[in-house]
């Protein structure tokens, strides 16, 4: 869902600079900027706490995953 609502706000975006006929290079530009410095630490911060809480990660990741499959066969009983 959060995929699709994404692209539906991509794509009017795009149409909405299309409109406005405004040069598309300098907002693409920041974007990719604002983009690459965020994702940058986040992935550097993802591995080196993957790597320190991994068993937990999993055991929870399980534990959650479980707790989902319960609620939902609950729901349609």
């Amino acid at each position: 869902v959060a995929g699709v609502a994404t692209s539906i706000d991509a794509l009017a975006v795009g149409v909405s600079y299309s409109l406005v006929e405004t040069n598309i290079w300098a907002p693409a530009l920041i974007i990719a900027l604002v983009t690459t410095s965020l994702c940058i630490p986040a992935v550097l911060l993802g591995g080196r706490l993957g790597h320190a809480f991994s068993q937990r990660a999993e055991i929870a990741g399980g534990l959650i995953l479980i707790g989902i499959g319960v609620r939902i066969l609950v729901e349609h009983l």
